[in-house]
């Protein structure tokens, strides 16, 4: 025999408005949130990347977020016209590179991130999705 449980949910206006609030703040909060975490691997490749002249430091950074048919990205970058050598120092281990630069300078951190990344943005989006509450 079936057991019945009836409850009264208390708040239910308050629920709805949040619910109302984070599917629209939602998007907006993802791409911040993977945006942040971007700037934190570029950041890390920044201490990473080969300096000579300072231009292919320079040629660095971090896109606005897009959306695409995947989803949300962001790119992170080195080189374009200005370096247009940046693959070359990235991928060629053997060259010398004065510490701590080196050779996957943009690779590692982003190695580094990944194990975390998931849970860095689940917990980003939430914190942007409170503070706009």
């Amino acid at each position: 025999m079936a057991k019945t449980f009836t409850f009264t949910l208390e708040g239910d206006f308050t629920l709805q408005e949040a619910l109302k609030r984070a599917q629209t703040d939602s998007p907006k909060a993802v791409a911040q949130a993977i945006w942040e975490e971007a700037n934190l691997i570029f950041a890390r490749s920044q201490t990473l990347v080969p300096v000579d002249t300072g231009v292919l430091r320079g040629s660095g950074g971090v896109s606005a977020p897009q959306t695409g048919q995947n989803g949300t990205y962001v790119d992170v970058f080195y080189g374009g016209p200005a370096a247009p050598y940046a693959l070359f120092v990235h991928e060629i281990i053997g060259n010398y590179h004065n510490p701590p630069t080196q050779a996957k300078y943009l690779e590692q951190p982003f190695m580094e991130a990944l194990k975390g990344i998931q849970n860095n943005i689940a917990r980003r989006i939430i914190s942007i999705i409170n503070a706009r509450g």
